[in-house]
């Protein structure tokens, strides 16, 4: 079956939604907690949700970030983990058109409007941090570069048609793009969380993989100092989705299957004012956090119109950290706080609602708020330049790369 080509954006916002549902129907169904998500992310791939990253210069819609930040939100409302499973393949798309040769770029991109998925292969354990790279690319004596070592946290690889990863060498770190057929790689389902596991980010290993040099991508110079932001407001949109998702399963557990507390005097759940005045709450919160990433979403649109512009970099730092910040805590307080409202029923794992925290609280560990508002505070405070840890990458990949 061919994929989808979607010709709008308001058409790919329209068809995430049907998407959605679909998705939604799946994941409220406990018994699928533990299936591997095949279906669901056919699903993205078919409805040419996949494509929409790609430049209307290649054939693909060119999707404003705002659009795409857009549909991994609506994906994650239904589902956390099949939200970061179309977050990462957006986040490696953007990687294939810089540092490889114009063939390779031009076979990903239809591999990609076929409705291929990208996975990928950056983390490692073990190390002292995640920057101390053991995955190695060596020169062999008959002048192969050769591939060895193991990944981890790979989302989405095990489901992926292409596999992006980062390793080291005596030259510096390079980029390697894999196909999943290839010889010597091994994809591992391994991935055994308490949540996010449609986003299957287990193991992935390489045995002796001789590479093809043209999909080996050397650095070309230091990352930009805005190079984390996309997939940081990508990890934004998948917090408040799910904030979404379980502020939407608490609502319709009140309006279906809550009984009122004896001491409220109402006939029904939805009558009791604590519970009308805490639901205000959550849709609050909610509703900051949807606003603060639309916001993030219109600067980084303006950002990529003008990259070098200082100002416009410190507030697409600034403001995709906001963002980050306050979808983490909206995912957190709605998907766990909500269960004082429902009853000890909602309990029950019929309902499958304890997925929204589950997602949440394994989600919200990717990346350290706290160093977020580190950079926020320090802006604010002592005039320090807004980052990431852009600089840091540089400098400990760069070192790393030549150790072993």
């Amino acid at each position: 079956m061919a994929a989808n080509i979607l010709r709008s954006e308001a058409d790919a916002i329209a068809v995430a939604k049907e998407v959605a549902r679909e998705i939604a129907e799946i994941a409220a169904d406990s018994s699928q907690n533990r299936e591997l998500p095949r279906r669901q992310a056919q699903l993205l791939s078919d409805s040419g949700l996949t494509a929409i990253g790609v430049p209307k210069a290649f054939g693909g819609l060119g999707a404003s970030v705002e659009t795409i930040v857009e549909t991994v939100r609506i994906i994650s409302v239904a589902d956390g983990g099949v939200g970061q499973l179309l977050q990462i393949h957006n986040v490696m798309l953007r990687g294939i058109f810089t540092g490889y040769p114009d063939e390779v770029r031009d076979r990903l991109v239809a591999d990609v409007l076929a409705g291929k998925r990208f996975g990928n292969a950056l983390a490692e354990v073990g190390g002292k941090n995640k920057f101390a790279l053991k995955t190695r690319v060596e020169r062999r004596a008959d002048g192969k570069l050769i591939l060895n070592g193991s990944k981890f946290y790979s989302t989405g690889s095990y489901l992926a048609e292409w596999i992006s990863l980062t390793a080291g060498s005596d030259d510096g770190g390079v980029g390697v793009l894999l196909n999943r057929d290839t010889p010597g790689l091994t994809l591992v389902d391994d991935w055994d969380a308490f949540g996010q596991n449609n986003s299957v980010s287990g193991t992935v290993i390489f045995d002796n993989i001789e590479l093809d040099e043209r999909f080996v991508s050397r650095r070309q110079g230091p990352m930009k100092r805005t190079g984390l932001t996309f997939p940081q407001i990508l990890h934004a949109a998948i917090d408040t989705g799910i904030a979404a998702g379980a502020l939407q399963a608490g609502v319709h557990y009140l309006n279906h299957n809550a009984r009122p507390w004896v001491e409220s005097g109402v006939e029904r759940a939805n009558e009791e004012p604590h519970i009308i005045r805490q639901i205000g709450e959550y849709a609050v919160a909610l509703r900051a956090a949807e606003s603060l990433l639309r916001d993030a979403a219109r600067v980084f649109d303006q950002h990529e119109q003008d990259p070098d512009n200082k100002e416009l970099q410190d507030e697409l730092i600034l403001s995709v950290a906001t963002a980050r910040a306050h979808s983490d805590g909206a995912s957190l307080k709605i998907s766990s706080d909500i269960f004082s409202l429902l009853g000890a029923s909602a309990s029950l794992t019929k309902w499958n609602l304890d997925r929204f925290w589950r997602n949440a609280r394994v989600h919200t560990t990717h990346d350290p708020i706290r160093w977020r508002l580190h950079h926020v505070g320090n802006y604010y405070l002592n005039g320090i330049d807004p980052g990431e840890y852009t600089a840091i990458l540089n400098a400990k990949q760069t070192e790393g790369a030549t150790t072993r």
